[in-house]
């Protein structure tokens, strides 16, 4: 997705995103970090560099990567492409032998991508990023894409769950300092109606400061000011404090959705996949969730086919899923990472039986996310406004609804209140009250 505007003068240049909000942090990390002499591209319009941030969560999401820097070739004709991002720190070479890229950065190196840029843009043939750690903070009066933009206030993980391979891609755990998290934070929900924070493993978030710090303590100290409601990315079941969700003055600002991924609901597989916590323990922190947050929007993620699994262990999972209030299932087939465990294990799921089990708990998850959406229905809800096209205006409410409704004259970034008048499986439709 290329962002920004075109109202500066200097060199073009683009911003293609894929994979999830911590890639999509970094690259609003660099937009708002771009060197004198380069500005953002303006949508459709050619640049002369184009940054492709890669995802390698599965190998779909490496072929997907590798199909976005061919895209950008044949979009920006001439351009110098700068592949980044988790599958270029895995796979840095699969990357260089394709057209057009002059540069591939790391995960792990994306703090140089401003120098490297700059150094393409002054006609190098080539360049490299030193080891430079985390991107953090966006800066003072960034410009930002996003009408929900994501602050990323941790990166990397110390676990080792056997078919991840974003340890291997971003490291071990850190945390962004916990007064510049905080500054971030309140100086987004000062300009903007949702902030989203984000991490690889967000819960984990503080643990390595000194002094230690906690998830709860930032958004309970970041809940204090006025602004933006907090919406909180991704926790481990395990990870999520609940004391949080005790908190009246947090819950008035924190959104009520929360994912919290649960994997498996076989007791053998989640061993086998080095994942902490037992089927019971899951169960019983998502409903712990769901009791603090009425009427919460609530998702996980169910990995399917994983080596080993028998149709007993699917037959567990859909069990359990089907027993928590879930709204929404994201589902992913078994796709064996290189360098992780879980690649040399035996017992692969034919390919068949995957897709038959994994049909089956979309169905569920789109049962599910119907009954929610229709549970909205005669509800006014608080819209983030995301985009405006052909006299109808989209966006995201504050529990994770999508929402549409004719255009009376609202601006990307405004928050609208909507009252829900019907819905399908694409969202839910409204009227501006």
């Amino acid at each position: 997705m290329a962002g920004g505007s075109s109202d500066r003068p200097g060199v073009r240049v683009a911003l293609v995103g894929l994979g999830c909000r911590v890639s999509r942090a970094d690259l609003d990390a660099l937009a708002a970090s771009l060197p004198p002499g380069l500005s953002l591209a303006g949508q459709g319009e050619r640049a002369a560099l184009v940054v492709v941030g890669t995802c390698t969560v599965t190998a779909d999401a490496d072929s997907a990567s590798r199909q976005a820097v061919r895209r950008a070739a044949r979009e920006h004709p001439g351009a110098r492409i700068v592949a980044a991002g988790c599958y270029a720190e895995r796979c840095p070479a699969a990357l260089r032998a394709l057209p057009g890229v002059a540069a591939v950065v790391g995960a792990r190196s994306q703090g140089g991508l401003p120098e490297v840029l700059s150094r393409l843009a002054g006609g190098a043939p080539e360049a490299e990023a030193g080891a430079t750690g985390p991107v953090w903070d966006l800066g003072a009066g960034a410009r930002i894409r996003d009408a929900r933009p994501v602050v990323k206030v941790q990166d990397g993980c110390d676990r080792r769950c056997g078919y991840c391979p974003v340890p291997l891609a971003r490291g071990p755990s850190r945390s962004m300092p916990f007064e510049a998290a905080l500054e971030r934070i309140g100086a987004l929900r000062a300009r903007h109606p949702e902030v989203v924070l984000a991490g690889v493993r967000l819960g984990a978030y503080g643990r390595e400061l000194s002094p230690a710090r906690s998830l709860a303590e930032l958004v309970r100290r970041a809940a204090e000011g006025e602004g933006g409601r907090i919406r909180l990315s991704s926790l481990e079941p395990g990870e999520l404090p609940l004391e949080l969700l005790d908190d009246r003055r947090v819950r008035r600002t924190l959104c009520p959705h929360l994912h919290l991924p649960l994997q498996s609901g076989s007791r053998r597989v989640l061993g086998a996949m080095g994942r902490h916590g037992d089927p019971g323990e899951l169960a019983r922190a998502v409903r712990a969730a769901a009791a603090r947050l009425p009427g919460a929007c609530l998702g996980t993620d169910v990995l399917v086919g994983f080596p080993g699994e028998e149709e007993e262990d699917h037959r567990e999972t859909v069990a359990m899923v089907a027993a928590l209030p879930f709204a929404y299932l994201h589902v992913f087939p078994f796709s064996p990472r290189p360098g992780t465990p879980a690649a040399a294990l035996a017992g692969a799921v034919p390919a068949a039986v995957v897709r038959r089990r994994a049909a089956e708990l979309r169905a569920l998850s789109a049962e599910r996310w119907r009954g929610f959406l229709a549970a909205q229905v005669g509800r006014t809800l608080e819209v983030v406004v995301e985009r405006v096209v052909g006299g109808e205006a989209r966006g995201t409410s504050a529990e994770f609804a999508p929402v549409r409704w004719a255009c009376t004259g609202e601006r990307r970034g405004e928050l609208a209140r909507v009252r829900v008048v019907a819905c399908d499986l694409a969202g839910c439709a409204g009227a501006r009250r």
